[in-house]
């Protein structure tokens, strides 16, 4: 994806515009808009290995919450939060009105190329209601790309179920297919 193009999940009324894309930069960091409608709910609490985000709220109010207690943090118009690196962490829209945001990722990790494909699949009527993919294998690549662990499942466990859900889908011929949403 480059610099200041939209892409949008038609099923979950979200968009994301990137600002900065990490192929200006070699990689140092991408930094990307994101609109999410009115009572949008939150991805899993997970955590990252390799990259911190910093979350900045443009319009409305972000729900933030950190740590295994999902400590609740509210952040208005102008204000940040950083998930640091192994720092367990989720975000919502619990509002009646739309937010939009900036995510900053350094260094640049997958996240961009991981909306690119839910998007995809969720525009084509593949998605659950959460917006992301309904097939176990497409949701498991999904959370490869974006580098994105859960607690409480051991790091090297994940990244095995992960590596077996890319081989089949590579040996079934839909990986192919779905890496056609991640340019």
């Amino acid at each position: 994806m480059k610099s200041h193009q939209t892409i949008g999940n038609l099923k979950t009324g979200e968009t994301l515009t990137l600002l900065v894309s990490e192929q200006d930069n070699n990689g140092l960091y991408n930094k990307y808009e994101i609109f999410l409608p009115a009572r949008r709910p939150s991805p899993p609490l997970h955590y990252h290995t390799d990259f911190i985000e910093i979350f900045t709220v443009i319009k409305g109010t972000l729900d933030f919450y950190l740590g295994k207690a999902e400590q609740h943090h509210r952040i208005n118009e102008g204000q940040s939060i950083t998930a640091e690196i192994g720092q367990l962490h989720r975000f919502a829209n619990d509002r009646d009105e739309p937010l939009t945001f900036t995510v900053e990722a350094r260094p640049a990790g997958g996240l961009v190329k991981a909306f690119q494909l839910a998007y995809g699949v969720a525009n084509e009527g593949a998605a659950g209601k959460d917006g992301l993919p309904a097939n176990f294998l497409v949701k498991l690549y999904f959370v490869k790309l974006s580098e994105g662990y859960l607690p409480g499942i051991p790091l090297l466990l994940q990244k095995l179920l992960f590596k077996a859900a890319t081989f089949i889908l590579r040996i079934t011929g839909k990986k192919r297919k779905l890496d056609r949403y991640l340019n």
